[in-house]
């Protein structure tokens, strides 16, 4: 067929389906230049305002995941596994997980992202520590063969629709649709050639999705058009009016990590962390009980083995052992200040994409594309809701590039939290399907 784009973005505006056949040569004419920036902005709004059907968000999907190279295995696909979080505050489960699921056989090729908006990316995290994130075609299969797993950064070649989709989205206000929300997320996963994805959609204040409501409709549309394209599929909601552990920022929540690696750092971080992993793994192994996989994981914290294979990993990456190794090395910042609060005894309540902010204030993100980011910044001891406050007892600690910075970021902080008598309960995760 040969429709007008006008008339492609015209069907949209007014409610109707689009055909395959019409997203096809719509979008492909977007990547070979036939299809203007202006007319994709005006399709991308109208998806926005219009929605899209299951049957046209997996027809988006594909064709955004066939716009580029695809990872290739020889492994069994059911045994290839990845998960994916939406991202929030102090969110560094992956890091965890992927030498967690290592240890269990379970092959992972996965592909991070950098921070966006108020929230980390774990790109970021590891280059804090000198890992190599952009591997050519040859490293990455070598990875595999001997690790079983790798972390990395989104090619040129691969997906290269969504790469040039996204970079529109942000710049005409349709991040926040859920249809290219799903295709951006489930065309790169199965780009990788995975056969299961545990997804971990995050709602709260420090959440894209502000509403469980909104992440629950987000949740069943990415369970649906991901089964419907052939992977097995595994959602959690959870819970990020928190920050999940006490680090955020950068080199920061690395050292979080190399805690929990080890046997220790915070319960909720070390929770999620093994929850996830023993999703990914029970989507491999569907025969196995979920409570004998999730009592060996803990068990691989404890003994050891899951940091082993987490310095493996970083080594093949060129990550600096040294550091990780000797993590109190990461807490370099020249500026650290606790931060008081006064009021009840419990924190009652948190603006947690305010802390995001604290962040973004202090250098540890980016406020332009451009921006170059400093990886010694941020917070740690950060406080839950519902977390007891000693006396004398700070809500956080700044780590600081220079006393202006941490003013700034002390008043962000301070103005985050709220102390009271009590708090409202709420579950650091739940399933949903």
């Amino acid at each position: 067929m040969n429709a007008l784009p006008q008339e492609i973005i015209r069907r949209k505006r007014d409610g109707l389906a689009l055909s395959e056949p019409e997203l096809a040569e719509f979008f492909h004419g977007f990547l070979s230049g036939k299809v203007a920036d202006y007319q994709v902005g005006a399709m991308l709004m109208a998806i926005t305002l219009k929605g899209m059907s299951s049957d046209e968000i997996s027809i988006l999907t594909r064709i955004m995941r066939d716009s580029g190279t695809k990872l290739e295995w020889k492994f069994p696909r059911h045994l290839i596994v990845d998960k994916h979080s939406t991202g929030g505050i102090g969110d560094k489960t992956s890091l965890i997980i992927l030498p967690l699921v290592l240890c269990e056989g379970i092959k992972v090729p996965m592909m991070a992202g950098r921070g966006l908006g108020h929230t980390g990316g774990t790109l970021d995290k590891l280059e804090a520590v000198g890992w190599k994130v952009y591997l050519s075609a040859a490293q990455i299969e070598s990875q595999m063969a001997t690790l079983g797993g790798v972390i990395m950064g989104q090619t040129e070649q691969m997906v290269p629709l969504d790469r040039r989709l996204y970079a529109m989205r942000d710049v005409t206000a349709t991040v926040e649709s859920v249809p290219l929300i799903v295709g951006s997320i489930l065309s790169k996963k199965l780009a990788e050639g995975i056969g299961g994805l545990v997804l971990d959609i995050k709602h709260g204040s420090g959440a894209f999705m502000k509403h469980r409501q909104d992440a629950l409709e987000l949740a069943r549309q990415l369970s649906r058009v991901g089964r419907d394209c052939g992977l097995a599929v595994k959602c959690v909601l959870s819970d990020m009016n928190s920050p999940l552990g006490t680090h955020a920022g950068n080199a920061l929540e690395i050292a979080e990590c190399c805690e929990v690696l080890q046997g220790k750092g915070p319960d909720d971080t070390r929770a999620l962390s093994v929850h996830l992993a023993t999703e990914m793994v029970k989507l491999a192994y569907p025969e196995m009980d979920r409570e004998s996989i999730q009592s060996r994981l803990f068990e691989r914290l404890k003994d050891g083995s899951a940091w082993q294979k987490f310095l493996q990993i970083a080594e093949a990456q060129g990550g600096d052992l040294e550091l990780l190794t000797n993590h109190k090395r990461l807490y370099q910042a020249p500026v650290q200040r606790p931060v008081f609060l006064s009021g009840g005894p419990v924190v009652a309540d948190i603006d947690t994409r305010q802390i995001g902010l604290a962040i973004l204030a202090l250098g540890g993100g980016r406020k332009l594309s451009t921006d170059k980011i400093n990886p010694w910044v941020g917070l740690s001891g950060l406080k839950r809701i519902g977390s007891s406050i000693n006396n004398g007892e700070p809500i956080a600690i700044v780590h600081a590039a220079d006393d202006a910075a941490a003013d700034l970021a002390q008043t962000l902080i301070s103005q985050a939290y709220k102390l009271g008598e009590s708090a409202r309960p709420s579950a650091l995760f739940e399933e949903i399907s």
